[in-house]
């Protein structure tokens, strides 16, 4: 069971155009947005798709929103025809989803040239002791920064007006996910996991892996390699040079570990992907079809009930960690015994690594008996997203749906159309997720997804 949030509701944003700008104005009084509103005068939707979701790391606050999006209505003057990357200048009032809206993947300067290419998957800065003061994303744009004149993908990161290339030398650079210092970015290239230091200008080779997601405070990384999810820990240490000046630089520490083993350290037997770090190096969350990663660890489920069937995992990989456990599935809901009865993938976790949520065709998930099995997932099999919230002081983890419309009034309307790219602030009080579903204040085209935020309350 949830507590400390407010009720939930919906929410629907439209935009408008102010002084020259673009600004989100708030025209419903319910909870769940669609954040990919356009400022055309006439209110019209966005005229294309939108995805990848982020928060800013700025703990509760998360005053800022990023995605990507081939819409050319976001703001004045887009006329590249492609993807770019916009961010929603939101503030620091809780539950306030209206703000400015920027697009950041453009060259340096105020009103830098619009990129000439693609770019997406942002990644935003920002921790529990600071605001946001960077967007990392990757672009296939050549007029970005003058060292890159190939149409391959690299990363970049936008800092102010200023826009520089992560990723110089690396061919098909992708994933770039940066701390909440704007220090260091992590990113892939050529089945290897790399990271960027930026105050130096230096790269470090991590080792061999790809879809990599960098812990929040800079001192470490969780990537794939070979069906298996892995960790890394890296840092900046003292060095001297030659002269006897003292630097700082990053290092890789200690020895790479294997976060999808079972109780005995055996690689998992099935297939671990998309792994999402949290804060401090304490969890790494991931899905995976093996079957051994809960025999006899996992709080209420040793047994793994729906055989190859994809669940989410949550492994402890740190002694630090306020729990005590090693492996926990998130796809299982405690109060009702219940682990999910279709796959479920794609987790995003919160900075504290105490709730997760993920996408899941399961049927059977709710938080607690008093949520009528009728009731629980009224779309079926359809994909939903669903939040894992595992307190430490109860040591179990109870599992709800949160994919559901204006309509909803604590019974679970059904979410209209499939969803997709999760995505979850610091403190667990914003959640995200894609969907192509005409609710919410939407009046997209037919097939256009749009981005929806759900506000879960300030606590």
């Amino acid at each position: 069971m949830r507590t400390g949030l407010a009720r939930s509701a919906t929410l629907a944003l439209a935009a408008t155009i102010a002084g020259g700008g673009s600004a989100l104005a708030i025209t419903a009084t319910e909870r769940t947005t669609r954040v990919a509103s356009p400022p055309p005068e006439n209110g019209a939707p966005a005229n294309a798709s939108s995805d990848n979701l982020t928060f800013s790391g700025d703990e509760r606050k998360a005053r800022k929103m990023a995605f990507d999006s081939l819409a050319s209505n976001l703001v004045p003057g887009d006329t590249n025809g492609v993807s770019d990357v916009f961010v929603v200048h939101r503030g620091s009032r809780l539950g306030k989803l209206d703000g400015r809206v920027e697009r950041l993947s453009a060259r340096t300067g105020r009103s830098g040239a619009e990129a000439n290419g693609e770019s997406r998957n942002p990644s935003l800065g920002g921790d529990t002791r600071r605001p946001s003061r960077c967007v990392v994303f990757e672009s296939r744009a050549t007029n970005l920064d003058r060292r890159d004149t190939s149409p391959d993908w690299d990363v970049y990161v936008r800092r102010g007006n200023r826009t520089t290339l992560v990723s110089p030398g690396r061919r098909d650079a992708h994933n770039g996910v940066v701390d909440g210092r704007c220090e260091t970015v992590t990113f892939e290239s050529r089945g290897r996991v790399y990271a960027r230091d930026l105050k130096r200008n230096v790269t470090l080779s991590i080792g061999r892996g790809g879809n990599p997601d960098q812990q929040t405070n800079g001192k470490g990384v969780a990537y794939e390699r070979g069906s298996q999810v892995y960790h890394r820990r890296f840092e900046r240490v003292t060095r001297r040079t030659r002269s006897g000046r003292r630097i700082k630089q990053l290092s890789r520490r200690g020895r790479e570990l294997l976060v999808s083993a079972s109780r005995s350290g055996r690689r998992g037997n099935g297939t671990s992907a998309n792994p999402s770090a949290d804060d401090n190096g304490y969890y790494v969350a991931f899905d995976s079809t093996a079957t051994s990663l809960c025999t006899r660890t996992c709080r209420g489920v040793s047994g793994d009930r729906n055989g190859r069937t994809r669940d989410v995992f949550r492994r402890t990989i740190s002694r630090r960690a306020p729990t005590r456990d090693r492996m926990q599935m998130v796809s299982y809901s405690y109060p009702v015994r219940a682990q999910g009865n279709g796959d479920s993938h794609s987790p995003a976790m919160s900075g504290a690594g105490e709730n997760v949520v993920f996408v899941s065709e399961a049927t059977n998930l709710r938080e607690s008996r008093g949520i009528k099995a009728r009731t629980t997932d009224p779309n079926g099999t359809q994909p939903d997203v669903f939040y894992w919230n595992f307190p430490r002081g109860r040591k179990t983890g109870a599992v709800s749906r949160e994919s559901r419309t204006n309509e909803d009034r604590g019974t679970g309307q059904p979410w209209p159309a499939p969803v997709g790219t999760p995505a979850i602030s610091n403190k667990a009080n914003y959640i995200g997720w894609t969907s192509a579903a005409g609710v919410a204040g939407s009046q997209s085209a037919p097939g256009v997804a749009d981005i929806f935020v759900r506000f879960l309350g300030g606590r």
